[in-house]
């Protein structure tokens, strides 16, 4: 089950709260940033782990693209690491 830090970064992104609990009313909102609703925090909770599993999935990929191109140019992860980048 997801954390509510977790489902606060999956929810705003971008940040302005700290929290210091498990519920809605432990946010802290520190800035005008977009906020999300006591609804949509607790409805987070169900949609975390399908979120999470899309965004290892676009990591996965993104990295088989990476990599692909990488090959297209003759190169490997390693000749990145020894170029230092």
């Amino acid at each position: 089950m997801a954390q509510a830090y977790e489902v606060l970064e999956m929810l705003c992104p971008a940040g302005g709260w700290i929290i210091n609990g498990n519920t809605y009313e432990s946010i802290t909102w520190v800035d005008e940033r977009p906020r999300c609703t006591e609804s949509q925090f607790e409805a987070g909770f169900a949609q975390y782990d399908a979120w999470k599993a899309q965004q290892d999935a676009q990591t996965i990929a993104d990295k088989t693209t990476a990599t692909a191109k990488l090959a297209a140019l003759g190169l490997t992860a390693d000749d990145l690491k020894a170029l230092g980048l």
